[in-house]
């Protein structure tokens, strides 16, 4: 690692006072610590390894190490060029890792009172930080002289404790009797000459152990247990700390227990909280290679676009819900293949046939066969074969072939979800949490706090917040009667939409001239009004899903996704799919016969074009299909750097800030934030378009093509996003997708 000078001065809050305080000079100030001299060290017992509950201060061993003087210049330890460590310390023994940091920033221009309110906040949640046993660094040093770092530290005895309790499995026995698939081993067989296969990612491949629950009581049994800076990883450190941020109470009164830190971000009394990336994206000079910058170079970049994922690096790194989002995407990616090509086979089909298809030439050829008028009022009669063009265009993409490929997406459809149900399954039991939802979860903070009642878990043997089932039933009932308001609401998006597009078709009719382009304008025009909608109604419904999710208080962080992941679903359902359904099945069905036409509101109803309706549908499912891929992967490009464009604006590296280079804190926090629901708009992208290719696929088979480009450009742009653009997520774990395979199965 390398070294770097610091001169620094750090300012420890004092939580008792509120004021800052030179009794710890350089680091946290503790109501336990105590002054260190040969006599109190002379009297010191032995190390104690039992569990601390209190007493935060730089402990080590239950031993309290000495600080330094005010002003120093410390030798700071480094991972790719930038620390990851505490500023204060002797050596490098003594310097705490960084597991997590919350910053927050200093408001001159808002009233006194205002700021008053936020602090005593603040000073009450890092005084039962260290009641939990954390330590914690405060640094007033940043670029644009607002922003304050309060750095965080888990020691040994706390993760011990949050280890046991959160159930994480530590390793106890190398794996070396790894299974393979039949696949694996015939292609390992038939490489004689052991080359390398040009899609392999190029990281060395991750070592599997045999691991168990961690448990005090075994402590001697866990691999490298002695060496307690590398024991637990700092994804895993950061969910430790994560967990304790999550469940300590930040409001004075225990009467009513207000808790976790998202709450205190939401009131500004943090600006954010994050755990540390190891290191730079691309390493300069004569930087180390870091965990981050090894998964930029052979996953995080366009050139690795036909590579395989580094699944278990991304897990390390990552954590499980992440890695399994991945492993989905690139499984249902590689799935797509097959189906594309027969798609692609059907299009050229009708592409080489529709010159020659005697249907589509009798339209063409028939110059003296009139058709009735489109409307009542402005329209005239028009020859067949004006609809000549839209008829060749129609079978362009239904054919003979679209019948059979509609049969053979159904069939494609079971057969995936069957197979990934077993790579799911292997992959939860390769990374230990197979059984994490039904054992190892525990309760959210938030549940904990507003539950009333307490009762025993069988399974746990431990007394948790209860609701009772009248309660909760009722309360998610509430919910859904609020989803059934705002879907009432799109449907009527869409029937404004309708009668948007028959204005727009009766417009053209009243001119000759444009008269032909009537039916294809309205259709485009309508189309991507409807697609502008759904992005702005999308915005505004995560935002009431997720206060009536939090309404319902829902006991674990699964349950809770589940929810919302359902309500934000029967939404987008309803969003993206009406207009097609509407095209698909409704459009034309009670329009009448000529001298007979159905007019409840004095006006023929919407009826299909001469063309028919496939032609229509197939342009709305191009329009709303394809322009959302491009929105949407343009707005992840776009919005997370500018977002971060918009940090960086005044943290340069220049001569006005004594040519002080950027800390990894300060450079973390201007990186875009991905919250909890980072991966929901991932998920939902792909379930939808998982719809649109297999409901629709007979009125547009190229929908497979335009799928599988745009994952192929997905997986890179979100792997770009994670290790470059956004910062460090939290590494939680899961061990499947979650309700999300029931919305596939139900799609399906």
């Amino acid at each position: 690692m390398a070294d770097a000078q610091i001169g620094f001065e750090a300012v420890a809050l004092d939580v008792k006072s509120g004021g800052a305080s030179g009794a710890l000079p350089g680091y946290v100030n503790t109501p336990d610590a105590v002054d260190y001299d040969e006599s109190t060290a002379a009297g010191m017992a032995e190390p104690d390894t039992s569990y601390a509950s209190e007493g935060a201060g730089y402990t080590k061993d239950s031993e309290t190490l000495p600080l330094s003087s005010r002003q120093a210049s410390y030798s700071i330890p480094s991972e790719g060029g930038q620390t990851v460590f505490f500023r204060t310390g002797d050596n490098d023994e003594q310097k705490c890792r960084i597991d997590f940091v919350l910053v927050y920033q200093v408001y001159e221009d808002k009233p006194e009172e205002w700021r008053d309110k936020r602090d005593d906040k603040r000073r009450n949640f890092l005084k039962r930080l260290e009641k939990e046993g954390l330590i914690w660094e405060e640094d007033k040093q940043s670029f644009d002289q607002k922003s304050v770092f309060i750095k965080l530290h888990a020691p040994w005895t706390v993760l011990m404790r949050e280890a046991e309790q959160l159930g994480l499995k530590m390793p106890v026995e190398e794996n070396n009797r790894v299974h393979h698939s039949l696949w694996d081993r015939a292609v390992e067989k038939m490489n004689c000459c052991n080359l390398k296969s040009p899609m392999r990612h190029g990281l060395d491949d991750v070592q599997q152990y045999i691991t168990l629950p961690f448990n005090k009581a075994w402590e001697s049994k866990f691999l490298n247990v002695e060496n307690q800076e590398t024991f637990f990883s700092p994804a895993q450190r950061s969910l430790i700390v994560h967990e304790i941020l999550l469940r300590t109470q930040y409001s004075k009164s225990d009467d009513h227990p207000k808790v976790g830190y998202e709450r205190l971000i939401e009131n500004k009394t943090f600006e954010a909280a994050f755990p540390l990336h190891s290191g730079k994206a691309v390493p300069e000079g004569n930087d180390e290679e870091t965990d981050r910058s090894k998964l930029r170079s052979v996953w995080g970049r366009w050139g690795a676009m036909f590579k395989y994922q580094p699944l278990d690096d991304i897990r390390a790194y990552f954590g499980e819900k992440v890695a399994m989002y991945f492993c989905w995407i690139g499984f249902y990616t590689q799935w797509l293949i097959p189906v594309t090509i027969f798609g692609l086979i059907a299009f050229i089909y009708g592409l080489a046939k529709f010159n020659s298809f005697p249907p589509v030439n009798e339209v063409c050829n028939q110059k003296s066969f009139f058709m009735c008028p489109s409307c009542d009022t402005t329209c005239d009669f028009y020859f067949l074969n004006e609809t000549c063009y839209y008829a060749r265009a129609a079978y362009l993409f239904d054919n003979e072939l679209t019948v059979a490929f509609a049969a053979v997406m159904c069939i494609w459809a079971v057969f995936f979800l069957e197979f990934w149900k077993r790579k799911e399954k292997s992959m939860a039991f390769r990374w230990d949490v197979h059984d994490f939802e039904d054992l190892e979860e525990r309760p959210r903070a938030a549940f904990e706090a507003n539950a009333t009642r307490k009762k025993l878990n069988p399974v746990n043997e431990k007394y948790e917040g209860y609701v009772s089932p009248k309660s909760k039933y009722g309360k998610i009932l509430n919910g859904l009667l609020g989803v059934a308001l705002l879907i009432f609401l799109v449907i009527g998006i869409v029937v404004a939409v309708i009668i948007y597009r028959l204005s727009i078709v009766a417009v053209f009719n009243e001119h000759k001239s444009i008269r032909p382009y009537s039916s294809i304008a309205g259709t485009v025009t309508a189309a991507t009004i409807q697609l502008i909608l759904i992005s702005v109604m999308n915005i505004v419904y995560q935002i009431i899903a997720k206060k009536l999710t939090d309404y319902e208080n829902h006991r674990t962080q699964t349950e809770f996704d589940d929810h919302f992941t359902f309500k934000m679903f029967l939404f987008q359902f309803v969003n993206y799919y009406s207009s097609v359904f509407y095209i698909a099945f409704f459009k034309g069905k009670l329009v009448g016969y000529p001298g007979n036409y159905y007019q409840p509101f004095g006006a023929r109803l919407d009826e299909c074009g001469a063309g028919g309706c496939m032609i229509e549908l197939t342009q709305q499912l191009a329009i709303i299909m394809v322009g959302k891929q491009v929105l949407n992967n343009f707005m992840e490009i776009v919005l997370p750097w500018l977002k971060a464009w918009w940090r960086r604006r005044d943290t340069k590296d220049d001569d006005s800030t004594d040519n002080r280079h950027v800390s990894r804190w300060e450079e973390d926090l201007d990186c875009a934030d991905l919250n909890r629901y980072g991966l929901f708009a991932e998920y939902l992208e792909m379930v939808i378009q998982f719809g649109f290719i297999t409901i629709f696929v007979a009125a547009f088979p190229l929908a497979p093509l335009f799928a599988l480009l745009n994952n192929i450009l997905e997986i890179r742009l979100d792997a770009k996003k994670f290790v470059t653009i956004f910062r460090r997520p939290v590494a939680y774990r899961a061990q499947d997708i979650g309700i999300w395979y029931s919305l596939l199965e139900g799609i399906a």
